[in-house]
Protein backbone atom coordinates (compact mmCIF):
# COMPACT_ATOMS: atom_id res chain seq x y z
CA UNK A 1 0.00 0.00 0.00
CA UNK A 2 1.41 3.35 -0.99
CA UNK A 3 1.61 6.32 1.39
CA UNK A 4 -0.97 8.20 -0.73
CA UNK A 5 -3.53 5.36 -0.41
CA UNK A 6 -2.98 5.21 3.35
CA UNK A 7 -3.54 8.97 3.73
CA UNK A 8 -6.80 8.93 1.72
CA UNK A 9 -8.12 5.93 3.66
CA UNK A 10 -7.44 7.58 7.02
CA UNK A 11 -9.22 10.79 5.94
CA UNK A 12 -12.28 8.80 4.83
CA UNK A 13 -12.42 6.98 8.17
CA UNK A 14 -12.26 10.26 10.11
CA UNK A 15 -15.10 11.77 8.04
CA UNK A 16 -17.32 8.71 8.53
CA UNK A 17 -16.71 8.71 12.31
CA UNK A 18 -17.48 12.44 12.53
CA UNK A 19 -20.72 11.98 10.61
CA UNK A 20 -21.84 9.21 12.97
CA UNK A 21 -21.11 11.32 16.07
CA UNK A 22 -22.86 14.36 14.61
CA UNK A 23 -25.99 12.30 14.03
CA UNK A 24 -26.06 11.50 17.77
CA UNK A 25 -25.85 15.17 18.91
CA UNK A 26 -28.96 16.80 20.48
CA UNK A 27 -30.37 19.67 18.45
CA UNK A 28 -30.35 22.94 20.49
CA UNK A 29 -33.73 24.54 21.22
CA UNK A 30 -34.31 27.99 19.72
CA UNK A 31 -33.70 30.89 22.10
CA UNK A 32 -36.94 32.61 23.29
CA UNK A 33 -35.89 36.25 23.14
CA UNK A 34 -37.83 38.98 24.99
CA UNK A 35 -40.29 40.66 22.66
CA UNK A 36 -41.77 44.15 22.86
CA UNK A 37 -45.52 44.24 23.62
CA UNK A 38 -47.31 47.24 22.13
CA UNK A 39 -50.87 46.22 23.10
CA UNK A 40 -50.87 48.26 26.35
CA UNK A 41 -48.60 51.22 25.59
CA UNK A 42 -44.91 51.98 25.99
CA UNK A 43 -42.58 50.01 28.23
CA UNK A 44 -44.31 46.61 28.07
CA UNK A 45 -42.62 43.37 27.01
CA UNK A 46 -43.82 39.78 26.78
CA UNK A 47 -42.91 37.52 29.65
CA UNK A 48 -40.97 34.73 27.86
CA UNK A 49 -43.14 31.73 27.11
CA UNK A 50 -46.42 33.47 28.02
CA UNK A 51 -48.94 35.91 26.55
CA UNK A 52 -48.62 38.24 29.57
CA UNK A 53 -47.15 41.71 29.01
CA UNK A 54 -44.97 43.04 31.83
CA UNK A 55 -43.96 46.59 32.68
CA UNK A 56 -41.44 47.52 35.38
CA UNK A 57 -41.28 51.07 36.73
CA UNK A 58 -40.42 53.01 39.85
CA UNK A 59 -38.41 55.87 41.25
CA UNK A 60 -35.88 56.93 43.87
CA UNK A 61 -36.61 60.28 45.51
CA UNK A 62 -34.72 62.46 47.98
CA UNK A 63 -36.79 65.03 49.87
CA UNK A 64 -36.02 67.87 52.26
CA UNK A 65 -38.40 70.43 53.73
CA UNK A 66 -38.27 73.48 55.94
CA UNK A 67 -40.84 75.84 57.36
CA UNK A 68 -42.48 77.30 60.46
CA UNK A 69 -45.83 76.76 62.13
CA UNK A 70 -47.95 78.00 65.02
CA UNK A 71 -49.25 74.43 65.18
CA UNK A 72 -45.83 73.03 66.05
CA UNK A 73 -45.64 70.53 63.21
CA UNK A 74 -42.14 71.63 62.16
CA UNK A 75 -40.23 73.07 65.09
CA UNK A 76 -42.09 72.26 68.30
CA UNK A 77 -38.98 70.93 70.02
CA UNK A 78 -36.53 73.41 68.45
CA UNK A 79 -38.27 76.77 67.97
CA UNK A 80 -35.17 78.42 66.50
CA UNK A 81 -34.50 75.62 64.04
CA UNK A 82 -36.96 74.82 61.26
CA UNK A 83 -34.94 72.72 58.82
CA UNK A 84 -34.23 69.17 59.92
CA UNK A 85 -36.25 66.96 57.60
CA UNK A 86 -34.41 64.67 55.18
CA UNK A 87 -36.33 61.76 53.68
CA UNK A 88 -35.58 59.17 51.00
CA UNK A 89 -38.48 57.44 49.29
CA UNK A 90 -38.42 54.56 46.81
CA UNK A 91 -41.12 52.97 44.69
CA UNK A 92 -41.20 49.73 42.69
CA UNK A 93 -44.12 49.42 40.27
CA UNK A 94 -45.06 46.24 38.43
CA UNK A 95 -47.84 45.83 35.88
CA UNK A 96 -48.93 42.57 34.28
CA UNK A 97 -51.54 42.68 31.48
CA UNK A 98 -52.94 40.21 28.99
CA UNK A 99 -55.76 40.13 26.46
CA UNK A 100 -58.56 37.60 27.07
CA UNK A 101 -61.77 36.79 25.26
CA UNK A 102 -63.67 38.63 28.02
CA UNK A 103 -61.52 41.75 28.09
CA UNK A 104 -58.12 42.84 29.35
CA UNK A 105 -56.77 41.27 32.55
CA UNK A 106 -54.39 43.51 34.53
CA UNK A 107 -52.63 43.40 37.87
CA UNK A 108 -50.74 46.38 39.33
CA UNK A 109 -48.53 46.80 42.41
CA UNK A 110 -46.83 49.94 43.75
CA UNK A 111 -44.62 49.05 46.72
CA UNK A 112 -42.95 51.91 48.57
CA UNK A 113 -40.66 52.53 51.50
CA UNK A 114 -39.35 55.67 53.19
CA UNK A 115 -36.61 56.60 55.56
CA UNK A 116 -36.93 59.43 58.03
CA UNK A 117 -37.45 60.04 61.71
CA UNK A 118 -40.56 60.93 63.65
CA UNK A 119 -40.03 64.14 65.64
CA UNK A 120 -41.49 62.61 68.81
CA UNK A 121 -44.00 65.43 69.28
CA UNK A 122 -47.20 63.58 68.40
CA UNK A 123 -47.58 65.86 65.40
CA UNK A 124 -49.70 64.68 62.50
CA UNK A 125 -47.26 66.17 59.97
CA UNK A 126 -43.84 64.63 60.62
CA UNK A 127 -42.06 65.35 57.36
CA UNK A 128 -44.68 67.48 55.57
CA UNK A 129 -45.03 65.07 52.67
CA UNK A 130 -46.16 61.93 54.53
CA UNK A 131 -45.56 60.17 57.82
CA UNK A 132 -42.09 58.66 57.96
CA UNK A 133 -41.59 54.92 57.94
CA UNK A 134 -38.70 52.53 57.48
CA UNK A 135 -40.94 49.65 56.49
CA UNK A 136 -42.15 48.77 53.01
CA UNK A 137 -45.83 49.41 52.45
CA UNK A 138 -48.42 49.02 49.70
CA UNK A 139 -49.19 52.42 48.22
CA UNK A 140 -51.66 50.89 45.77
CA UNK A 141 -52.44 47.49 44.31
CA UNK A 142 -55.32 46.24 42.23
CA UNK A 143 -56.51 43.71 39.69
CA UNK A 144 -58.74 44.64 36.76
CA UNK A 145 -60.76 42.32 34.58
CA UNK A 146 -62.74 44.09 31.89
CA UNK A 147 -65.01 46.65 33.62
CA UNK A 148 -64.29 45.35 37.15
CA UNK A 149 -61.45 46.78 39.22
CA UNK A 150 -60.75 45.68 42.80
CA UNK A 151 -57.99 46.41 45.29
CA UNK A 152 -56.44 49.29 47.20
CA UNK A 153 -56.31 52.46 45.09
CA UNK A 154 -57.73 56.00 44.82
CA UNK A 155 -61.32 56.37 45.98
CA UNK A 156 -63.84 56.90 43.21
CA UNK A 157 -64.72 60.19 44.92
CA UNK A 158 -61.20 61.58 44.45
CA UNK A 159 -60.87 64.32 41.82
CA UNK A 160 -57.22 65.28 42.18
CA UNK A 161 -55.83 68.04 44.38
CA UNK A 162 -54.36 70.46 41.89
CA UNK A 163 -50.89 70.73 40.39
CA UNK A 164 -48.88 71.48 43.53
CA UNK A 165 -46.94 68.82 45.41
CA UNK A 166 -48.90 68.88 48.68
CA UNK A 167 -52.34 69.29 47.11
CA UNK A 168 -55.32 71.47 47.95
CA UNK A 169 -58.16 70.63 50.36
CA UNK A 170 -60.11 67.78 48.74
CA UNK A 171 -60.76 64.08 49.11
CA UNK A 172 -57.37 62.37 48.88
CA UNK A 173 -57.90 58.83 50.11
CA UNK A 174 -56.91 55.37 48.95
CA UNK A 175 -59.41 52.70 49.97
CA UNK A 176 -59.94 48.98 49.61
CA UNK A 177 -62.86 48.78 47.21
CA UNK A 178 -64.40 47.18 44.17
CA UNK A 179 -65.38 49.35 41.22
CA UNK A 180 -67.51 48.76 38.14
CA UNK A 181 -67.08 51.17 35.22
CA UNK A 182 -68.35 51.64 31.68
CA UNK A 183 -67.16 54.09 28.99
CA UNK A 184 -68.56 55.05 25.61
CA UNK A 185 -68.12 58.08 23.32
CA UNK A 186 -66.18 60.08 25.91
CA UNK A 187 -68.69 59.44 28.71
CA UNK A 188 -67.96 57.22 31.67
CA UNK A 189 -70.11 55.74 34.44
CA UNK A 190 -68.72 54.09 37.58
CA UNK A 191 -69.99 52.63 40.84
CA UNK A 192 -67.90 51.49 43.80
CA UNK A 193 -68.28 49.90 47.24
CA UNK A 194 -65.51 51.13 49.57
CA UNK A 195 -64.21 50.28 53.03
CA UNK A 196 -65.18 53.17 55.37
CA UNK A 197 -62.32 52.38 57.75
CA UNK A 198 -59.86 53.82 55.22
CA UNK A 199 -61.53 57.19 55.88
CA UNK A 200 -61.28 56.74 59.67
CA UNK A 201 -64.97 56.02 60.13
CA UNK A 202 -65.89 54.71 63.57
CA UNK A 203 -66.05 50.92 63.61
CA UNK A 204 -69.05 49.06 64.92
CA UNK A 205 -68.79 48.29 68.64
CA UNK A 206 -71.76 46.49 70.20
CA UNK A 207 -73.89 47.65 71.91
CA UNK A 208 -72.81 51.24 71.34
CA UNK A 209 -73.54 51.60 67.65
CA UNK A 210 -71.16 52.80 64.96
CA UNK A 211 -71.25 52.78 61.18
CA UNK A 212 -73.36 49.59 60.98
CA UNK A 213 -70.55 47.88 59.02
CA UNK A 214 -71.94 49.37 55.82
CA UNK A 215 -69.57 50.12 52.92
CA UNK A 216 -69.43 53.56 51.36
CA UNK A 217 -71.49 53.67 48.16
CA UNK A 218 -70.03 56.01 45.53
CA UNK A 219 -71.08 56.75 41.97
CA UNK A 220 -69.43 58.98 39.37
CA UNK A 221 -70.00 60.34 35.88
CA UNK A 222 -67.10 61.48 33.71
CA UNK A 223 -66.75 63.12 30.32
CA UNK A 224 -63.73 63.93 28.19
CA UNK A 225 -63.73 65.63 24.81
CA UNK A 226 -61.62 68.31 23.12
CA UNK A 227 -60.05 70.67 25.65
CA UNK A 228 -62.54 69.76 28.36
CA UNK A 229 -62.87 66.94 30.86
CA UNK A 230 -64.95 66.68 34.00
CA UNK A 231 -65.98 64.37 36.80
CA UNK A 232 -68.99 64.55 39.12
CA UNK A 233 -69.39 62.11 42.03
CA UNK A 234 -71.82 61.41 44.84
CA UNK A 235 -71.46 59.26 47.95
CA UNK A 236 -73.68 57.77 50.66
CA UNK A 237 -72.19 56.49 53.91
CA UNK A 238 -72.50 56.19 57.66
CA UNK A 239 -69.29 57.59 59.14
CA UNK A 240 -70.41 60.03 61.84
CA UNK A 241 -72.10 59.13 65.12
CA UNK A 242 -74.77 60.70 67.26
CA UNK A 243 -73.08 60.68 70.66
CA UNK A 244 -75.55 60.02 73.50
CA UNK A 245 -73.58 60.37 76.74
CA UNK A 246 -76.64 59.82 78.93
CA UNK A 247 -77.39 56.36 77.55
CA UNK A 248 -73.78 55.61 76.61
CA UNK A 249 -74.61 55.10 72.92
CA UNK A 250 -73.17 56.26 69.62
CA UNK A 251 -75.62 55.67 66.81
CA UNK A 252 -74.60 55.85 63.17
CA UNK A 253 -75.80 58.86 61.21
CA UNK A 254 -76.58 59.02 57.51
CA UNK A 255 -74.11 61.02 55.48
CA UNK A 256 -73.69 62.09 51.89
CA UNK A 257 -71.22 63.99 49.73
CA UNK A 258 -71.25 65.52 46.26
CA UNK A 259 -68.40 67.05 44.34
CA UNK A 260 -66.82 67.59 41.00
CA UNK A 261 -63.85 68.79 39.00
CA UNK A 262 -63.48 70.51 35.64
CA UNK A 263 -60.14 70.56 33.82
CA UNK A 264 -59.36 72.64 30.75
CA UNK A 265 -56.43 71.94 28.43
CA UNK A 266 -55.16 75.40 27.47
CA UNK A 267 -52.87 74.44 24.61
CA UNK A 268 -53.80 77.70 22.88
CA UNK A 269 -51.69 79.48 25.52
CA UNK A 270 -48.85 76.94 25.68
CA UNK A 271 -48.97 73.24 24.91
CA UNK A 272 -49.43 71.44 28.23
CA UNK A 273 -51.07 74.32 30.12
CA UNK A 274 -54.01 73.19 32.30
CA UNK A 275 -56.58 74.74 34.63
CA UNK A 276 -58.44 72.76 37.32
CA UNK A 277 -61.52 73.96 39.21
CA UNK A 278 -63.05 71.77 41.92
CA UNK A 279 -65.63 71.94 44.72
CA UNK A 280 -67.22 69.45 47.11
CA UNK A 281 -69.78 69.37 49.93
CA UNK A 282 -70.35 66.75 52.61
CA UNK A 283 -72.71 66.15 55.49
CA UNK A 284 -71.34 63.96 58.29
CA UNK A 285 -68.30 62.88 56.28
CA UNK A 286 -65.48 65.42 56.43
CA UNK A 287 -62.79 63.42 54.64
CA UNK A 288 -64.77 63.89 51.42
CA UNK A 289 -64.03 67.64 51.50
CA UNK A 290 -60.45 67.53 52.83
CA UNK A 291 -61.22 68.69 56.35
CA UNK A 292 -59.48 65.45 57.29
CA UNK A 293 -57.63 62.98 55.07
CA UNK A 294 -54.50 63.01 52.93
CA UNK A 295 -54.34 66.75 52.15
CA UNK A 296 -56.42 67.81 55.11
CA UNK A 297 -56.84 70.74 57.43
CA UNK A 298 -56.46 68.35 60.38
CA UNK A 299 -53.13 67.15 59.05
CA UNK A 300 -51.70 70.64 59.35
CA UNK A 301 -52.83 71.39 62.87
CA UNK A 302 -51.14 68.40 64.55
CA UNK A 303 -54.45 66.72 65.23
CA UNK A 304 -55.94 69.57 67.28
CA UNK A 305 -58.71 70.18 64.75
CA UNK A 306 -61.54 68.04 66.14
CA UNK A 307 -59.26 65.20 67.05
CA UNK A 308 -57.36 64.97 63.78
CA UNK A 309 -57.98 61.78 61.82
CA UNK A 310 -61.06 60.87 63.89
CA UNK A 311 -62.87 63.94 62.61
CA UNK A 312 -64.89 61.83 60.17
CA UNK A 313 -66.86 60.59 63.19
CA UNK A 314 -67.88 64.17 64.08
CA UNK A 315 -71.32 65.15 62.70
CA UNK A 316 -71.31 68.37 60.74
CA UNK A 317 -71.37 70.10 57.39
CA UNK A 318 -68.25 70.91 55.40
CA UNK A 319 -67.30 72.19 51.97
CA UNK A 320 -64.14 72.99 50.07
CA UNK A 321 -63.07 74.42 46.73
CA UNK A 322 -59.83 75.06 44.88
CA UNK A 323 -58.36 76.38 41.65
CA UNK A 324 -55.02 75.29 40.21
CA UNK A 325 -53.20 76.46 37.09
CA UNK A 326 -50.19 74.79 35.47
CA UNK A 327 -48.04 76.63 32.92
CA UNK A 328 -45.45 74.89 30.74
CA UNK A 329 -42.54 77.22 29.99
CA UNK A 330 -40.43 74.76 27.99
CA UNK A 331 -40.39 71.01 27.47
CA UNK A 332 -38.22 70.86 30.62
CA UNK A 333 -39.77 73.51 32.92
CA UNK A 334 -43.28 74.00 34.27
CA UNK A 335 -44.78 75.87 37.23
CA UNK A 336 -48.13 76.09 38.98
CA UNK A 337 -50.21 78.33 41.25
CA UNK A 338 -52.98 76.92 43.43
CA UNK A 339 -55.42 78.25 46.04
CA UNK A 340 -58.06 76.50 48.13
CA UNK A 341 -60.59 77.13 50.89
CA UNK A 342 -62.44 74.85 53.30
CA UNK A 343 -65.15 75.29 55.94
CA UNK A 344 -66.47 73.06 58.73
CA UNK A 345 -69.46 73.56 61.01
CA UNK A 346 -70.32 71.10 63.77
CA UNK A 347 -73.76 70.18 65.11
CA UNK A 348 -75.28 69.47 68.52
CA UNK A 349 -75.15 65.73 67.82
CA UNK A 350 -71.63 65.74 69.26
CA UNK A 351 -71.44 67.79 72.49
CA UNK A 352 -67.77 68.69 72.10
CA UNK A 353 -68.42 70.19 68.66
CA UNK A 354 -71.91 71.66 69.07
CA UNK A 355 -72.20 74.76 66.89
CA UNK A 356 -68.41 74.93 66.43
CA UNK A 357 -66.94 76.04 63.13
CA UNK A 358 -63.69 76.99 61.45
CA UNK A 359 -62.37 78.16 58.09
CA UNK A 360 -59.10 77.17 56.43
CA UNK A 361 -57.21 78.47 53.42
CA UNK A 362 -54.18 77.25 51.51
CA UNK A 363 -52.10 78.77 48.71
CA UNK A 364 -49.22 77.06 46.96
CA UNK A 365 -46.67 77.47 44.17
CA UNK A 366 -44.55 74.84 42.42
CA UNK A 367 -41.66 74.87 39.96
CA UNK A 368 -40.42 71.71 38.21
CA UNK A 369 -37.26 71.30 36.14
CA UNK A 370 -36.25 68.19 34.15
CA UNK A 371 -32.60 68.63 33.11
CA UNK A 372 -32.46 65.17 31.49
CA UNK A 373 -34.93 62.43 30.75
CA UNK A 374 -35.91 60.54 33.91
CA UNK A 375 -34.72 63.20 36.38
CA UNK A 376 -36.99 65.84 37.96
CA UNK A 377 -36.06 68.61 40.39
CA UNK A 378 -39.00 70.24 42.16
CA UNK A 379 -39.57 73.11 44.60
CA UNK A 380 -42.97 73.48 46.26
CA UNK A 381 -44.05 76.20 48.73
CA UNK A 382 -47.36 76.35 50.60
CA UNK A 383 -49.02 78.60 53.18
CA UNK A 384 -51.90 77.47 55.42
CA UNK A 385 -54.15 79.36 57.82
CA UNK A 386 -56.98 78.25 60.11
CA UNK A 387 -59.46 80.64 61.79
CA UNK A 388 -62.05 79.35 64.24
CA UNK A 389 -64.28 80.28 67.15
CA UNK A 390 -61.57 79.13 69.55
CA UNK A 391 -57.91 80.01 69.77
CA UNK A 392 -57.15 76.34 70.40
CA UNK A 393 -57.03 75.55 66.70
CA UNK A 394 -56.17 78.95 65.24
CA UNK A 395 -52.84 79.36 63.55
CA UNK A 396 -50.89 79.38 60.33
CA UNK A 397 -47.92 77.62 58.78
CA UNK A 398 -45.67 77.77 55.76
CA UNK A 399 -43.41 75.14 54.33
CA UNK A 400 -41.13 74.58 51.37
CA UNK A 401 -40.33 71.17 49.95
CA UNK A 402 -37.36 70.43 47.68
CA UNK A 403 -36.94 67.07 46.03
CA UNK A 404 -35.05 65.29 43.31
CA UNK A 405 -36.55 62.22 41.68
CA UNK A 406 -35.14 59.61 39.30
CA UNK A 407 -37.96 57.73 37.55
CA UNK A 408 -37.78 54.75 35.23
Amino acid sequence: MTFKSLLLGSAAAILLAGSAQAADLTVAEPVDYVKVCDAFGKGFFYSPGTDTCIKVGGYAKFITSFGDSDFGAFNKLYPESNWSNFVTEVSIQLTGSSVTEYGNLTGFIDMRAKTGNEPGTGATVSDYVNASTKSAYVDSAYLQFGPIKAGYFDSLFDFGQGFNDKGMFASDTKTDHIELSYQVNGFGLALSLEDPRDRDAVAYVAPYGGNDNMPDIIGAVTYEGGIFKTKVAGAYFKHAVDLDLVNNRRDAKDGFAVGGLVEFALDNITKGDKLQLSASYAQNGNSFTGITGGTSVAGYTTGSVAGGAGLDAIPGDSWSAFASYKHVWTDRVWSSLSAGYAHFEGTADHPAWADREFDAMRVGATVSFKPVSGLELLADAAYNKVDSDTTKIDGDSWATVLWMKRSW
